[in-house]
């Protein structure tokens, strides 16, 4: 890799395990956190790229989603329109630029600001997704039991703490959970390779909400009377083809629920 990979989101879920798994032998990336520029403001995204100058840029900063109000917070369109800002200012310096999606960035039916704002900002951005021009990573139901991502997990760990039984309202929902250092290992792997264009980030297995649980190490029963109607994409793996042609899988991810 060349000098001057600037990472936004730094000390996020995925941030982290980007820096972590970060080649020893590259040149170290610049990571930005939100204590050292708030890219909320208007005009920060691009002067943030124009006095770094970097070869690269990698942004991975938006709403955390270990806050309670991340998918209603108005921040969400916010962070859409720093995000175009930021493309539009590394893209007219002739910088590559890689962005973060989701699974479900594509919902024409959205329901929460968190998944409008995703929706509106891969619109925008499809043709140069198609043609190329710039990254479109594409993680899908992203997990760390350590942190406690995402809410269920903090739910199951703390149920499991404490010795109690974890109601689930959905406990036979399928989703293709990816642990957060899988993903952060395939960020890596596409910058480090050029790999541009949409890439999907998952585990290519369907796994259900209550067998997450039990991996956590928590006692769950179903909540009958209530039950959630599935979801957008619960369905759906990732097609993982391009981070495999690069010596890229999900072992994180495979060695949580296989473990005895």
């Amino acid at each position: 890799m060349a000098a001057g990979t600037l990472i936004t989101g730094g000390s996020g879920l995925i941030g982290t395990w980007v820096l972590q798994h970060w080649p020893s032998d590259a040149p170290p990336p610049v990571a930005v956190r939100h204590a050292d520029v708030d890219l909320l403001a208007p005009g920060a995204a691009a002067d943030l790229v124009r006095r770094t100058t970097p070869a690269r840029v990698v942004h991975l900063a938006w709403s955390a989603s270990g806050s309670a109000d991340y998918r209603t917070s108005d921040d969400n369109e916010r962070w859409t329109d720093a995000t175009l800002e930021l493309v539009e200012a590394a893209r007219a310096a002739g910088i590559p630029v890689w962005l973060t999606g989701t699974a479900v960035d594509d919902a024409t039916d959205a329901q929460d600001a968190y998944t409008r704002s995703k929706a509106r900002l891969r619109t925008a951005l499809a043709p140069l997704v198609e043609e190329s021009a710039i990254g479109w990573l594409r993680p899908f139901y992203v997990f760390d039991e350590a942190r406690r991502r995402p809410a269920l997990v903090d739910l199951a760990t703390g149920a499991r703490d404490r010795g109690e039984t974890l109601h689930l309202r959905s406990p036979h929902q399928h989703h293709d959970f990816v642990h957060a250092s899988d993903v952060g290992r395939a960020v890596v792997a596409a910058v480090s390779r050029g790999l541009t264009g949409e890439v999907q980030i998952g585990s290519g297995t369907l796994r259900s909400v209550s067998d997450l649980v039990a991996r956590v190490g928590a006692a769950w029963s179903a909540d009958e009377a209530d039950q959630d109607p599935p979801p957008t994409h619960s369905d759906h793996t990732a097609d993982t083809t391009r981070l495999a042609a690069l010596g890229w899988a999900p072992t994180r991810t495979e060695g949580f629920f296989t473990q005895g």
